[in-house]
């Protein structure tokens, strides 16, 4: 038994995929509320940020260096491969060091995980419960086996009974880009390829006061962004509509994602949400009833195409989810359900390949589909009867184009311009410009866009027209962006009357006509190209009052614009000023 004495180091360990607004360590902080409250003079908590692009050695050092006496790792498809390799550095650097796990792949495969032999313990299932008692058999000093067998998946029955990590200190909301906020657990659905709903029934949801006291937190705290975790926020529509009118009031500033149901959408709710700064996410996954029907979900196309407009007239920012490769789906079939998504204007279509994820029904039933995956992660489908390893191939193509040339291209405002005058379906663009990209690349992606656009047109007016609408919005897109991503830096670069976000563009008409032109209705190519002056210029674009901003410079202009991006000056002798 461990002295009353003497106090343990518990290190928590987050690996993320990458540094960004989503890299925050809820779950360990989770943990690490109910450890302090439960053991808050025997065991001293800390949580550790660590991503995927360090080596294990790297991770390995920084986990000793805080000198633990126990390990617990979060582990998901993403970083069960590192969390190994790390767990087996420690243990040869400490062997006295006691390793554990939970995560999404420890319940899903907890015995999978223990044969590997690099943890001393896993614990599957929702932690916060499970690891009181575990640590507590531990400071007891109970024998391994009888610790083992004591350990048991215990979902949380009331939410209400979890300490907040936020209001009690354990994760700082100012020490991240972003928050991840926790509404709900569990899920009413039952799709067969997921694992959220599994071993628990129905939805627990977090109390109001305590959504009350965290938003309150983060408005003061400055967060920018927060996440939403609740798959279907708006299945309880009573309850998503006091949030947003809780945001709208408390945290006008704070931009929000959600992940909802169409099924759910009605126009009160679509006015909601456009009244806020948010973006929404639809698990879409496809078109097709039948197909759907194989994984335990369904659709309506009509239902759903009505629900959106609700979104679209209200002035919301939403975008889809589209899984290839799913049981019963061909190629065709996915190309299809891409046509569908796209004519529904989302402002970013997502698209992956399907997972066989262990615990989920999908494991399950894949033999019966004939379904082919990976064993190991990332435990994608390589094949099925309806969708060959060269049609996987193909769907990845046209993933990469999509993602390139519509959410990364900003293609919303131009896309069905553009698609209109090629005469081509969405999935045939795509596939053209996945071809395009197999002997051209260019790190700008606008120009990339302009130069593909310039190969598709065979009226070189009309390519000029397109190259120009691509080109502004391509731009300004990108810089309301970057904007809204750091809103703090507003201002001048230093030194210069130059705004801290702008670009210079170059375009073969003047921008300003084009734009008005588009504000008058007249949207067709080669009726613009017929009322617009081929007049070829730079336009600087930058971003004032939220807005983007444009004004013709001329070429002396232009090239101390360059200068000064380029961090050489102005030119003293230069008449031509910013």
């Amino acid at each position: 038994m461990i002295g009353q004495e003497t106090r343990m180091h518990l290190v928590l360990a987050a690996i993320h995929i990458e540094a960004s607004a989503r890299a925050v360590p809820l779950g360990p902080a989770m943990l690490a509320s109910v450890v302090k409250r439960a053991f808050p003079e025997s065991i001293r908590t800390r949580i550790l940020d660590l991503f995927l692009d360090q080596s294990a050695e790297a991770c390995a050092e920084q986990i000793l260096a805080l000198d633990p006496d126990w390990v617990g790792f979060s582990i998901y498809v993403w970083n069960r491969l590192q969390s190994r390799e790390i767990a087996c550095i420690l243990k040869v650097r400490k062997p006295s060091i006691l390793l554990f796990a939970g995560g999404s792949e420890a319940s899903a495969d907890p015995a999978g995980m223990l044969s590997e032999g690099f943890l001393d313990f896993v614990l599957p299932g929702e932690g916060e419960e499970i690891i009181v008692e575990f640590l507590g058999n531990l400071l007891r000093g109970a024998p391994p086996d009888e610790i083992r067998r004591a350990i048991r998946p215990s979902p949380v029955k009331d939410l209400a009974t979890l300490p907040s990590p936020y209001l009690d200190g354990s994760l700082d909301p100012s020490a991240y880009p972003g928050m991840l906020w926790e509404l709900s657990r569990g899920c009413p659905f039952r799709c067969d390829f997921c694992f959220e709903s599994r071993g628990t029934q129905g939805t627990r949801r977090v109390p109001m006061d305590r959504v009350k006291a965290e938003l309150h937190l983060f408005e003061a705290c400055g967060v920018s962004q927060v996440f939403v975790l609740d798959p279907t926020f708006n299945f309880d529509k009573r309850q998503a509509k006091a949030i947003l009118r809780l945001i709208a009031a408390e945290a006008p500033a704070i931009h929000f994602f959600f992940e909802i149901r169409s099924e759910f959408i009605d126009a009160e709710l679509a006015r909601l949400f456009a009244s806020i700064k948010c973006s929404l996410q639809i698990g879409l996954q496809s078109a097709d009833d039948a197909v759907l029907r194989n994984i335990n979900r369904s659709i309506d196309p009509e239902d759903f195409e009505a629900k959106v407009l609700l979104l679209h007239e209200a002035g919301a920012t939403y975008g889809f989810d589209l899984i290839y490769g799913l049981p019963g789906d061909t190629l065709e079939g996915f190309h299809a359900s891409l046509d569908f998504a796209l004519s529904l204007v989302p402002n970013h279509l997502d698209i992956f390949p399907l997972s066989v994820l262990p615990g989920t029904r999908l494991h399950e039933t894949a033999p019966e589909f004939g379904l082919e995956h990976l064993k190991e992660i990332p435990y994608t489908v390589v094949k099925s009867p309806g969708f060959s390893e060269a049609d996987m191939h193909a769907a990845a193509r046209t993933a990469h184009a999509c993602d390139l040339l519509y959410n990364q291209g900003k293609a919303v405002p131009w896309f069905a311009m553009l698609l209109d005058a090629l005469d081509l379906r969405p999935s045939e663009l795509f596939a053209r410009f996945a071809g395009f990209l197999e002997t051209h690349a260019d790190p700008d992606t606008t120009a990339l866009q302009v130069a593909f656009f310039n190969s598709c047109f065979s009226e070189r007016e009309v390519a000029a027209i397109a190259a120009d609408i691509v080109t502004y919005f391509g731009y300004s897109g990108a810089l309301l962006e970057a904007a809204a991503l750091n809103p703090g830096d507003s201002g001048e670069t230093a030194g210069t009357r130059l705004p801290a976000h702008a670009c210079l563009a170059t375009f073969q008409h003047d921008p300003l006509a084009l734009l008005e032109q588009l504000e008058n209705g007249i949207t067709e190519l080669e009726d613009l190209a017929c009322v617009l002056t081929e007049e070829p210029c730079q336009a600087e674009l930058y971003i004032e009052g939220g807005a983007c901003l444009l004004r013709i410079v001329t070429p002396g202009q232009g090239a101390t614009f360059t200068r000064i991006r380029n961090g050489s000056g102005a030119d003293p002798e230069s008449q031509d000023t910013l």
